[in-house]
């Protein structure tokens, strides 16, 4: 496979690790199968899943017609890079300009609504609202 996908939630999101797991069996069942879900970790304030695929677009897709609810939608971070790249393209949300990382540095909390605010409604012209590099650095407060 190609490309790491990372679906990431905020900790707090699963009531119980049975919940959790029962995320990962839907997630499992929802990709097709040129995609391998390879688990989940937790962390800095993230719940991580990883997906290796060829197709990442693809992979969203199917995760967003299966699995996405406005509740799980709202809560979500969706990027993806090389397997063995370092610099992620953010997913979803749409036209997010936001870094993102597996693990945070203290005090940065992707999911808080400040750091929401910062997604523009609208793309440039010519810019794909698919695709959006993650910024190598978070601004400063």
């Amino acid at each position: 496979m190609r490309y790491l996908l990372v679906i990431q939630f905020p900790e707090t999101f699963f009531a119980s690790h049975g919940d959790l797991v029962a995320f990962e069996d839907q997630l499992i069942a929802s990709m097709p199968r040129t995609c391998d879900v390879d688990g989940h970790d937790i962390g800095s304030g993230t719940i991580n899943f990883f997906v290796y695929t060829n197709a990442p677009l693809a992979a969203l897709k199917h995760f967003r017609k299966y699995l996405g609810t406005n509740k799980v939608e709202g809560n979500l971070r969706v990027s993806y890079r090389e397997v063995d790249g370092e610099a992620f393209t953010n997913l979803w949300p749409f036209r997010d300009p936001r870094p993102f990382a597996i693990i945070y540095p203290e005090g940065i909390d992707p999911f808080s609504p400040a750091s929401k605010r910062s997604i523009p409604k609208r793309s440039p012209p010519g810019v794909s609202k698919f695709e959006t590099p993650a910024a190598s650095e978070w601004p400063s407060r």
